[in-house]
């Protein structure tokens, strides 16, 4: 018996350390309808109700990973404010998964953390204090997602919906097939936000702060309609020419950090900088191959550089400023 245990645990193990350690990263693509998401752009939900959005955030949590046929991987402490304002690239980490089938996690913030302090929270955590505030008090805990615009056919009546409530703190889960390249799973789902209002009567506007109503019905359209794959999982872009991407130094001192790509070919890319919790810092385009190009970075932190080719990132790394 004994020996019949050690031979399934060193199974286990050697299948377990067979699959290659590959960074991964979500990439939720903003939207309306099939096209960009871009705030107070006047859009129609399913039931021909005209509305523009001037506010959407929401959290993500407890995100798990479906790949290499029957595993799965929980992504440990982590709770992502997504601001559908700006562009939103959450780093899962380093792992040993080299296909995604799915990938699964909830909307809004577990209940063990629902009714903690913002305030015990450092500046920079998703569940810090806000402004506007992502928070309802502590019986209520946080806002699940703050959705707010205006409707109706001229576009003159307030629509605000904050959903929260431990009872909706619903999972959805997405299906997938995207593999590893060049070290990199780059997760891509489209967030449709002409469905959030799905079935909801915004005509004569709608305000509801709360766990129920159309409140309650927001948290269910994000649950079951907002989220899709996107086109671009299963996208291959073609970056043999490319010999390196380099940041120097590394760490570097504040205003001294340098990109360099090294090309068989003088092409030209985007190089995206994001923070620690992947929000936007800035977007370089037409960054030209063998020529050091400066990044003016004058805030000291943790930063990720993104190199990006056929709107697809390629290439990923980490630049420490101090």
């Amino acid at each position: 018996m004994k020996n019949f245990l050690l031979f399934a645990l060193t199974f286990c193990l050697l299948n377990v350390s067979s699959f290659a350690q590959n960074s991964i990263k979500l990439n939720i693509h903003h939207k309306l309808g099939d096209e960009a998401f871009v705030m107070q752009t006047e859009a129609t939900n399913n039931l021909g109700n005209r509305f523009n959005v001037s506010r959407l955030q929401y959290y993500i949590s407890e995100i798990s990973i479906l790949h290499n046929g029957t595993i799965e991987t929980k992504i440990k402490d982590l709770w992502v404010l997504v601001d559908a304002a700006g562009e939103t690239v959450v780093d899962l980490g380093m792992h040993n998964i080299d296909a995604i089938e799915g990938i699964r996690f909830h909307i809004g913030v577990d209940q063990e953390h629902n009714h903690s302090d913002p305030a015990s929270y450092p500046n920079g955590h998703a569940l810090a204090p806000k402004f506007p505030s992502m928070h309802w008090g502590w019986a209520a805990g946080y806002r699940f997602i703050a959705y707010e615009g205006n409707g109706g056919n001229f576009l003159n009546q307030d629509c605000e919906l904050h959903g929260l409530g431990d009872n909706n703190y619903f999972k959805t889960s997405i299906d997938m097939n995207v593999t590893a390249a060049n070290n990199e799973i780059l997760i891509n789902l489209d967030a449709d936000y002409t469905r959030v209002i799905e079935n909801i009567n915004v005509n004569s506007g709608v305000i509801l702060h709360g766990d129920n109503g159309p409140a309650k019905k927001a948290l269910e359209n994000f649950r079951d309609y907002v989220f899709t794959a996107s086109d671009n999982a299963t996208s291959i872009v073609d970056f043999s020419e490319i010999n390196g991407f380099n940041l120097y130094p590394n760490p570097a001192n504040v205003g001294s950090a340098f990109i360099a790509i090294e090309a068989t070919q003088d092409l030209q890319y985007q190089v995206v900088v994001y923070d620690v919790l992947g929000r936007e810092i800035q977007s370089l385009d037409n960054v030209k191959s063998n020529v050091p190009m400066a990044l003016n970075l004058n805030v000291a932190g943790l930063y990720i550089i993104s190199l990006v080719k056929e709107g697809k990132s390629v290439i990923t790394k980490k630049l420490q400023v101090n």
